[in-house]
């Protein structure tokens, strides 16, 4: 069989012959950009041959120059005998960056001390717990059953009554009791109908419990690994999605899972990197996987269903139905995830096809459920969600707007890792740019924020128009007409990392544009559902890990958030993460985040006729109204009168 290297991991794998290529680097556990989900049409996951040939279909995103030197797309090559192949920087996604989260650069960040604030008093009180029992040995005048003698100790000691007891539980009853010379430890769980013993372990193991909140995102999941015996959050990591794989988006994501043993494929995937994430806290802490009770995960509702194995594929065709928005307890051994031979795997329930449990759980970690006020709720992302109301109601709906937020669909787009150009200022006169990069390293490419920094600030210089299109006059070192059509050069090939030059083109604009203009009709189609109107917004929350680095001056000004006053708006940073931490943690708050989402009103945007018209007014920057945004206009009238 061929055999396949790759470089620069130095990682090999046997691969049959005429194997696709992208198919070969997951075999080997090399990761490699394809946002198209391995259709040929991103371009991202180009890779270069040194040694040995493939079997290469053409494709115009690859130069004359770059096909002479052996470059191909991985996911329309084939082996074709042992080969050699280097997997260049601007090609990999890149460790998730470790940037300091005080460094936010949207409104004020909220501390922990106003989340507590924000949030009524609750008590450790965990649906997954351990109870500590200590048991007097029977005698011929108490001959009662360890099971019954296991119940009445629960009622006496913890006012727990009516426990049923699992068949594995009792299997291990007997042993377990003497053991521990009949103090031993009962790990029981809330099932919504009363508690369930799942486990008993000898001796009192109480102080050795622990369990782990999971943000399951389209294109990172990050893990909390939480000591429940004092409630501390002890390790915390992240790392891209395996997903990726297969395409930066939900809906990629649903057409693969479609194809033959593509849903087992997803769920595999996003399954090892939820493992390899709680292997490697447990093993930086020097915590027993066998001492992990329990998984609280949050993630959208095609996230959810491929994390639990179900079919998320009639959520793309009307009427847009998912198999299931509650999800049962299931056993984390069954669905591959470490822990103790009982530990469970709880999702935060989802309120509709295209609002998930991540928006269940960051409304609840937001505090939204317990204020009087109006708040808007906005997670952007390849989906954008947005929640509007209060502790009284709640109204939602999903945008698609498409993968530019995240790098995707952009011609020199990536996501936010080393080398992405995510900072930029731009000389209003000369147009020289000013750049930042994560890693502070040569840039090679450019990522969400970075793109939106750019557009906002040639909208500024007055180097493109309303529309987004360039100001062909002022053509020059930075604006040219180039092979991918008129763009501006962000960083010149001498000075890139990648040995060309660093585009933003006028279609990157568009994408950018239109993404910007679903948010925008989606918030507009929330109030007008409600009659509210800005001035009625008491806060606005931006959640997620891409909101958390945006600067709230360069997203007014393209009409992606409404011009309010800077102290309204708040970061709540990964509201996911944080909602089913406290889910892991509180009964109360399980039972909150039930609440949360059964109240929660959906609106299909696909079939609402508002969302259309307002939509199309939003595709100017940064709005077709401009009395929405008195400041950009004061701006752009300055700009006019110099």
């Amino acid at each position: 069989m061929p055999r396949v290297t790759f470089m620069p991991d130095d990682v090999t794998v046997e691969v049959r012959q005429g194997e696709n290529l992208l198919r070969a680097a997951m075999a080997a556990n090399v990761v490699v950009n394809a946002s198209c989900g391995g259709e040929g049409t991103c371009g991202k996951c180009r890779v270069i041959v040194e040694k040995g040939a493939v079997i290469s279909a053409p494709n115009a995103r690859l130069s004359e120059e770059q096909i002479a030197e052996g470059h191909v797309l991985a996911c329309s090559a084939a082996v074709d005998g042992c080969l050699v192949v280097r997997v260049p920087p601007e090609s990999r996604p890149g460790r998730v960056p470790e940037r300091v989260r005080g460094a936010a650069r949207v409104g004020r960040v909220i501390s922990a001390e106003e989340f507590e604030a924000r949030i009524p008093k609750w008590e450790l009180d965990p649906p997954v717990s351990k109870r500590l029992l200590e048991m007097t040995p029977p005698d011929l005048t108490d001959n009662a059953s360890d099971a019954a003698r296991m119940r009445s100790v629960l009622r006496r000691q913890h006012g727990i009554k009516d426990v049923e007891i699992t068949w594995p539980a009792m299997r291990k009853l007997a042993d377990s009791v003497r053991a521990g010379d009949w103090t031993a430890t009962a790990v029981i769980r809330d099932t919504g109908c009363g508690w369930r013993l799942v486990d008993v372990e000898p001796g009192d193991t109480t102080d050795t419990e622990y369990v782990v909140a999971v943000d399951v995102g389209t294109t990172t999941i990050e893990a909390m690994l939480v000591d429940m015996a004092t409630g501390e959050t002890i390790a915390q990591a992240s790392e891209y999605n395996a997903q990726v794989a297969h395409g930066d988006d939900v809906i990629s994501r649903i057409i693969y899972g479609s194809r033959d043993k593509g849903l087992e494929d997803l769920h595999a995937l996003v399954v090892k990197t939820i493992r390899n994430l709680v292997e490697g806290m447990a093993e930086q802490v020097g915590v027993s996987l066998s001492h992990v009770v329990g998984y609280m995960a949050a993630g959208n509702t095609v996230m959810t269903q491929l994390l639990l194995g179900l079919s998320p594929r009639y959520i793309r065709e009307e009427p847009y139905i998912p198999t299931a928005t509650t999800f049962p307890w299931v056993r984390a051994e069954e669905l591959g995830l470490p822990g103790s031979p009982e530990a469970r795997v709880c999702a935060m329930p989802c309120p509709a096809s295209y609002v998930g449990g991540d928006i269940t759980a960051g409304v609840l970690a937001s505090g939204i459920p317990w204020t009087d006020h109006l708040s808007l709720y906005i997670d952007v992302g390849t989906n954008g969600e947005i929640v509007l109301g209060n502790k009284e109601w709640l109204v939602s709906c999903s945008c698609s707007a498409g993968p530019a937020f995240e790098g995707g669909g952009v011609l020199h787009g990536m996501r936010a890792a080393d080398g992405a150009i995510e900072q930029i200022r731009i000389d209003r006169t000369t147009l020289e740019p000013m750049l930042l990069t994560i890693g502070q390293t040569r840039p090679i490419g450019i990522c969400g924020s970075g793109l939106i920094d750019a557009v906002s600030e040639l909208f500024l210089a007055g180097a493109i128009d309303r529309t987004g299109k360039f100001d062909r006059s002022r053509a020059g070192d930075r604006i040219r007409d180039t092979e991918h059509g008129w763009a501006y050069v962000l960083s010149k090939a001498e000075m890139s990392g990648t040995g060309a030059d660093i585009l933003v083109t006028e279609a990157d604009i568009d994408n950018l544009v239109r993404a910007k203009a679903a948010i925008f009709a989606g918030i507009s189609v929330l109030m007008e559902s409600v009659d509210v109107t800005f001035s009625d917004i008491h806060e606005v929350l931006v959640a997620g890990a891409f909101g958390h680095y945006l600067e709230l001056d360069k997203v007014v000004t393209l009409g992606l958030l409404p011009e309010l006053a800077p102290e309204r708006f708040r970061f709540v940073g990964n509201g996911s993460l944080l909602g089913a931490r406290l889910a892991a943690m509180s009964r109360q708050m399980t039972r909150m985040a039930d609440n949360v989402a059964h109240k929660m009103t959906y609106l299909e945007l696909s079939v609402n006729a508002a969302f259309m018209e307002m939509y199309v007014s939003a595709l100017f920057l940064p709005h077709t109204d401009l009395a929405l945004f008195p400041g950009v206009e004061a701006r752009l009238k300055s700009r006019a009168g110099r």
